[in-house]
């Protein structure tokens, strides 16, 4: 299960007599949904639904809707347009999963992340200049991806991690490329568009480039990452600043 900004599947017709309730919400199915989960969930999700690829669902905050029916629509149809495809599971498997999930949220155990968010504000901006290449809401570049709402779809752990290995989960449409021209000029950015004949790319300066293969000398593609891994630029308390200042990004200006 991953994400939460695309409208989920509507269910079929067939599903409209299903209870708007949990039926399988005892003890016992909860602890057979945290077993479900850990099978089908919590390789985007966390072990304990904190996060990762996936969102936090450790929060009880669900973009999709946190009504049992809402929860076992988004589990059982997935998300479309996403990597959230729909689960292979009875819907009794379903249902135990969405108790789990429940209970998760009703625990309250949203992380603590150590790190002063004010400060990680300031090295978003200038030390990191993190802007350059990421928006929030409508301020900041292009060439990766969005984070409005990453601190609600992503755990402190992929946070911190994004920001020291970069290259470890990088979505494939921001996979960097180099256009290396018979000058010896080489042009970085992220692949827009490829064929047999040219490649289109959106360069470090945010402009749209486009080159005849016949006219370029190479396209290299072993340094997928354009995002500097910060373990070398920023200090520990730095990181720890930077990720608190992320996990606040949760969508709401």
């Amino acid at each position: 299960m991953v994400g939460g900004w695309f409208l989920a599947l509507a269910a079929p017709a067939w599903t409209q007599g299903r209870p708007e309730r949990n039926p399988f919400d005892t003890p016992q199915d909860v602890e057979l949904g945290g077993r479900l989960f850990q099978t089908h969930c919590s390789y985007c999700h966390g072990a304990q639904g904190e996060g990762g690829r996936g969102a936090d669902l450790a929060t009880g905050r669900y973009r999709q809707g946190g009504s049992d029916s809402e929860l076992f629509r988004t589990i059982r149809y997935g998300i479309p347009g996403s990597e959230m495809g729909p689960v292979r599971a009875t819907d009794d498997e379903v249902w135990r999963m969405v108790a789990f999930v429940k209970r998760l949220g009703a625990a309250e155990v949203e992380e603590k992340v150590p790190g002063d968010p004010a400060a990680g504000a300031l090295v978003y901006q200038k030390k990191g200049a993190c802007s350059t290449c990421h928006r929030i809401h409508e301020e900041g570049g292009n060439l990766g991806p969005e984070i409005t709402e990453i601190g609600r779809i992503r755990g402190r752990k992929f946070l911190e991690e994004s920001l020291l290995q970069p290259e470890a989960d990088l979505p494939f449409n921001y996979r960097g490329v180099r256009v290396v021209l018979p000058s010896g000029q080489t042009v970085a950015g992220i692949r827009l568009n490829e064929d047999d004949i040219s490649i289109q790319l959106r360069d470090t300066a945010d402009n749209l480039r486009s080159f005849l293969k016949d006219n370029v000398k190479q396209i290299r593609r072993d340094q997928p990452s354009l995002m500097p891994a910060y373990g070398s630029v920023l200090t520990r308390k730095e990181i720890e600043d930077l990720v608190a200042y992320l996990s606040t990004l949760r969508g709401a200006k």
